[in-house]
């Protein structure tokens, strides 16, 4: 019998897999971008507000704050549009935004910055005079604000742009303050180099995203439980392996060798990808996790490392999904192997090359099962054990058999 995958089916599954994954990816950095702007945006309105209940204090008590006589009403009527902004831009980012309009914002946003701080500089330089310069230096230190806020931001165009804006900024202001040429360089490197450190954070935020990307990643191929461990308390991950109560699953294909024969090395594989892929769906969607695919087989378990309740059921109804699924992609008989047991999660290997697996007897007996399945010509065979624990699901009984490597007999059951 010769086999041929529908054309492009694949490829399909396998565009669709990367399409989906990536999607997961871009997800991580759109959160993480927008979480990071958020932030801002709460530090911008606090910070603007507090500025606005001086210039409303200015205002109203020229005077004994400053000695004049009276302050211009542009001071608050800009100092309260930009409020105003602010809490819009809070509003608008809470309301969450997609990854393409973020980074549009991300443009956006740094230039609203400099333009409120050149408002800043020309309100101060309107009232107090160029007989103030000391006030340069509250000007230096909002400019070195603005140039290192760039830093959280994921865009390196971003940063780059409100860095430069913020320098643009200090020049104006020492140009208004008519700053001595000496002390206005020291001071514009500062900012400089603050916008600098500002870059650098960027390059130490993405490095964060790409971590969470990975752990995004990594928890396509392990439990959750275990990606967590792995990028939070490695350590643990190393020491504490841990005894469960679960559900083993294995399968295999019949007569695959021979099958893959009279197969060209790439159409065994597509074959494989998709019928593992298959699999590992079907596993995945009733709360399991596949712990290796071997060749044409795979062990699944159920309940470990994280608790699943009812974990037999979850296997049985997996396993009668994947009798039932695998009959229409495959011209091959399917063997499936199902026992419920005590098991030991942890990782195995050394520290060049680790793996995260279930180990105990309950592996064993479930693989004996489904090698079993070849002589007593069922296609799925389940432990007393497991039927016990399933509870009212259909299942017959098919008599006691003893197991290779087993002095106990044990009764087994398949579909009703």
């Amino acid at each position: 019998m010769t086999f041929q995958s529908p054309p492009g089916t694949t490829a399909l599954n396998r565009s669709s897999r990367r399409v989906t994954l990536q999607a997961a990816l871009n997800q991580v950095v759109s959160q993480e971008a927008h979480r990071n702007e958020l932030q801002l945006s709460y530090v911008r309105a606090g910070v603007l507000f507090i500025s606005l209940l001086l210039d409303i204090a200015v205002f109203l008590f020229p005077q004994a704050l400053l000695g004049k006589d009276h302050v211009p009403p542009t001071v608050v009527i800009i100092s309260t549009c930009a409020n105003l902004f602010a809490l819009g831009l809070v509003v608008i980012l809470r309301q969450g935004l997609s990854m393409e309009a973020l980074q549009r914002w991300q443009v956006i946003i740094p230039i609203f910055d400099n333009l409120l701080l050149w408002a800043f500089i020309t309100n101060i330089w309107r009232v107090l005079g160029e007989t103030q310069p000391l006030i340069l230096t509250n000007v230096v230190a909002f400019c070195s604000l603005v140039a290192i806020s760039g830093g959280l931001r994921l865009s390196r165009r971003a940063a780059l742009l409100t860095s430069l804006l913020a320098l643009v900024n200090f020049a104006y202001g020492a140009v208004l303050f008519q700053l001595n040429p000496a002390l206005a360089l020291f001071a514009g490197i500062t900012v400089l180099g603050t916008g600098f450190l500002g870059m650098r954070m960027a390059v130490i935020v993405r490095r964060h995203v790409k971590n969470e990307s990975g752990r995004v990643l990594m928890a396509q191929f392990l439990p959750k439980t275990v990606v967590e461990a792995a990028f939070e308390s490695p350590l643990d991950l190393l020491q504490q392996p841990q005894k469960c109560q679960v559900t083993i699953v294995v399968t295999d294909l019949r007569q695959f060798t021979h099958f893959a024969e009279s197969l060209e090395p790439q159409a065994a594989l597509d074959f494989l990808d998709r019928y593992q892929g298959v699999l590992a769906t079907i596993v995945e969607r009733q709360g399991g996790w596949v712990d290796k695919f071997m060749g044409d087989g795979m062990l699944a378990v159920f309940g470990a490392p994280d608790p699943l309740e009812n974990h037999a059921c979850s296997a049985l109804t997996a396993a009668t999904a994947m009798v039932r699924e695998v009959q229409q992609i495959s011209p091959l008989a399917m063997g499936i192997g199902v026992h419920s047991g005590p098991v030991v999660a942890g990782c195995l290997g050394t520290v060049g090359r680790l793996e995260f697996t279930v180990i105990g007897d309950t592996v064993n007996v479930a693989a004996r099962l489904e090698a079993l399945t070849k002589t007593l010509g069922h296609g799925l065979l389940v432990s007393e054990t497991t039927q016990r624990q399933a509870g009212a699901f259909p299942l017959r009984s098919v008599g006691r058999h003893s197991l290779r490597g087993r002095a106990q007999t044990l009764e087994l059951f398949t579909l009703s």
